[in-house]
């Protein structure tokens, strides 16, 4: 017989290992994503993150308006500062990695009131016009959020705490969603 004409066998045992290394690759991968509350699409799609000004994209002149806003606005307005810093936090906890396509709505709309609740006691001793603007389309996302679970208004939620928290506190990120009056035109 020649040697060239002789099939490769892989056998029951090849099999069986196979079998059991391919399952326990994909119960591992469930197990991971279930642990950390990330989604499959995750991994191929960055959440819009186009939108984002990278920290290299941001030029000197940018830079220097943030800290202008900050010098000005951030001083005036440190009890807002506080509060945009604390909730900003909440929302990197709860949104990030993965964690907007899996959201406690609970916590998410007990949030949202007290965001409610806060603004309407920061709002009148606010003077800077667009900050107020912001606190404005803020409240609006946040009764949009007890009303209905719309992951989206969550999503934006965030983006507005994260650029008032860049213009408002030493949040060390220049990466800007630009999505705040306050931060507007910044590049």
């Amino acid at each position: 017989m020649a040697e060239g004409k002789q099939k490769s066998k892989m056998g029951w045992f090849g099999w069986t290992l196979t079998s059991v290394i391919a399952i326990t690759v994909i119960v591992s991968s469930l197990f991971f994503f279930n642990v950390f509350q990330l989604d499959f699409g995750t991994i191929f799609n960055d959440d819009g993150r186009e939108n984002l000004t990278d920290e290299k994209d941001l030029t000197e002149e940018g830079r220097e308006e943030v800290e202008r806003v900050r010098a000005t606005v951030g001083q005036e307005n440190t009890e807002v500062g506080e509060f945009v810093a604390i909730t900003h936090e909440f929302y990197n906890k709860t949104t990030g990695y993965g964690g907007i396509n899996n959201l406690d709505w609970d916590e998410q709309r007990d949030k949202a009131q007290y965001v409610i609740d806060t603004i309407e006691d920061l709002k009148p001793n606010v003077s800077a016009e667009f900050l107020k603007a912001d606190l404005e389309s803020i409240l609006s996302l946040a009764q949009r959020t007890l009303k209905e679970e719309d992951a989206s208004s969550v999503r934006y939620l965030h983006r507005y705490f994260h650029d008032l928290d860049i213009a408002m506190n030493e949040y060390s990120s220049y990466d800007l969603w630009n999505v705040t009056e306050t931060l507007e035109n910044v590049e």
